[in-house]
């Protein structure tokens, strides 16, 4: 009796252990509502706790913590915590039948890995972190690796996610410019040109890639600095619910061909399976949109204005990457699905018969254990399905870059926020120095 006691009471205290781990969707609330006012280094403080400790949502509250010291100007503070992310993000590519897997169990009590746009993401920051500390080679490597990620994905994947990153195309371009002005070296020089080539074939239009294609094989006889500016705009879309796997016509279709495909059990008909799985959530998640703005940013330095160039758009990436997701794995789902919901009701059939020849055909109580057991099985299974809502959450929703060319010297900067109506939203000065061929980093981001 004591023994069973004792175990009880080790399953209760582990149980309520359980139950007192903190979800990261309700950690990440209190910080995030001190970054989006303004207190961007008192919100990394209040996530610190969780980096180091390993668990399911470490990744995330690395994402994040790192994100946010970014944002306070903490960059070698932000790179420490990103470099640990970065080598986390790195796991065994998974199969498609494992992926379908992993969306038919509970999501929430696994390890995030990490959407392939947030994986770039991180070695994204990762450079810009190490510009604005002066340090361009380490910078260079880090905007490389966005394109080695980019790759990799392609690889596990077996088809382009979505086109280079322009952002980390530039920003590598800028880097070897920095080297080459530094060290003389032809080969960062050609380095960049070479990235500014690629550029235009993927944004042809791009006045800024054609200004700065020009303008780095004069840059040897040019002692001009350069003013960066690196635009953050607005907030990335979240994860939420589609809601019932069977309310979306999509699913509900592909859910109905699975049917179609199968041979039924005798006595499972494609109602029955239809009722069984009501009750399961779709587990593929959606994005939605949030706040952004700011169209763009104007800087204006001695009756010279540029507006930045939003180079990479993290909402659509996010947005389109999970949409590619659901249209390449809904089949799939729908097709596991109906497979385990006639499973389940055979069992009740089972059951049923079973209960029949052992009760001398109480056809009473065996239809109640049929029941019993082909509800029980399928209620606890696809109960279980829901979508896992978790994502990283201070991302911008978009990225943009602005340059301006300048003699030596000291300046102030007029910033004006323009919306999507075309009005100044804010105005702000800013001043700066600028160096004989020196390039000096500005670094904003809007929260709404």
């Amino acid at each position: 009796m004591n023994r069973t006691i004792s175990a009880a009471v080790a399953f209760l205290t582990a149980l309520t252990a359980f139950a007192c781990v903190r979800d990261y969707r309700e950690v990440i609330n209190a910080p995030e509502e001190k970054f989006y006012k303004g207190q961007e280094y008192e919100a990394a403080r209040m996530l610190l706790p969780y980096i180091n400790k390993a668990g399911k949502d470490q990744l995330l509250f690395m994402m994040e913590a790192g994100y946010l010291l970014h944002m306070a100007g903490k960059y070698e503070d932000s790179n420490r915590v990103l470099l640990k992310a970065a080598k986390i993000a790195q796991v065994m590519p998974i199969s498609i039948s494992q992926e379908v897997g992993a969306l038919l169990a509970d999501q929430t009590v696994k390890n995030y890995r990490g959407e392939d746009f947030e994986k770039v993401l991180i070695h994204m920051y990762l450079g810009i972190n190490y510009l604005m500390l002066g340090e361009h080679d380490e910078a260079a490597v880090e905007f490389k690796a966005v394109n080695n990620e980019l790759q990799k994905i392609k690889t596990e994947k077996g088809q382009d996610r979505y086109k280079q990153n322009i952002m980390a195309k530039y920003l590598t371009a800028i880097a070897h410019e920095l080297r080459a002005d530094m060290t003389g070296s032809e080969d960062d020089r050609e380095y960049a040109e070479v990235e500014y080539r690629q550029i235009l074939k993927l944004r042809p239009g791009l006045a800024m890639a054609q200004r700065d294609l020009f303008q780095v094989r004069r840059s040897k006889k040019d002692n001009t600095g350069e003013l960066v500016v690196i635009f953050q705009g607005g907030r990335s879309p979240i994860k939420v619910s589609r809601g019932k796997l069977l309310e979306d016509p999509a699913m509900n279709s592909a859910v109905n061909l699975a049917i179609g495909g199968q041979n039924l059990a005798k006595g499972v008909t494609a109602a029955s399976i239809m009722t069984a799985i009501a009750i399961a959530e779709n587990p593929i998640p959606k994005f939605k949109i949030r706040t952004n703005k700011t169209k763009c940013i104007t800087v204006s330095v001695m009756g010279r204005d540029v507006a930045t160039e939003t180079l990479e758009n993290i909402e659509y990436t996010a947005m389109k990457n999970m949409e590619d997701d659901y249209e390449r794995l809904r089949g799939k789902v729908a097709a596991s699905i109906v497979t385990k919901a006639i499973v389940s009701l055979a069992a009740g059939l089972a059951a049923q018969e079973t209960t029949r020849s052992l009760s001398d055909g109480n056809s009473g109580l065996s239809s109640l254990v049929g029941m019993l057991v082909g509800a029980g099985t399928g209620t606890a299974l696809f109960a279980t399905i829901k979508p896992d809502l978790r994502c990283w959450h201070t991302l911008p929703a978009t990225l943009q870059l602005g340059r301006i060319r300048l003699a030596p010297g000291k300046y102030t900067a007029r910033i004006q926020y323009i919306g999507y109506n075309g009005a100044v939203n804010e105005t702000k000065h800013l001043n700066f120095n600028i160096k004989k061929k020196g390039k000096h980093f500005i670094n904003i981001r809007t929260l709404d």
